[in-house]
């Protein structure tokens, strides 16, 4: 939160079914992403969960090439799935 009460970034776990090794949701503003805050958020989180008896962490989506999956990757997260999103037109 900023001095004033604003959330500006938010980080947890734990959410899905109680699974203490699935992380997120997880974001920043977009005013202040590129200033290190989801770094500082995403390393907090891994140490809360860490210490919660988490032996890994695992999320479900994110673009590999996005700025997001930079700092997945900086972290040491690996990609072990893939999905595609197949589309069709109806008939008209």
């Amino acid at each position: 939160r900023e001095p004033g009460g604003r959330l500006v970034g938010w980080a947890m776990h734990g959410a899905y079914e109680s699974a203490v090794e699935r992380f997120g949701p997880f974001g920043v503003l977009e005013e202040l992403r590129g200033t290190g805050l989801g770094k500082v958020l995403l390393h907090l989180v891994l140490a809360r969960m860490r210490a919660r008896g988490a032996h890994g962490a695992w999320f479900l989506w994110t673009g590999e090439r996005s700025p997001a999956g930079h700092l997945y990757r900086a972290a040491g997260f690996e990609t072990t799935r893939v999905f595609r999103v197949l589309r069709r037109e109806s008939a008209r």
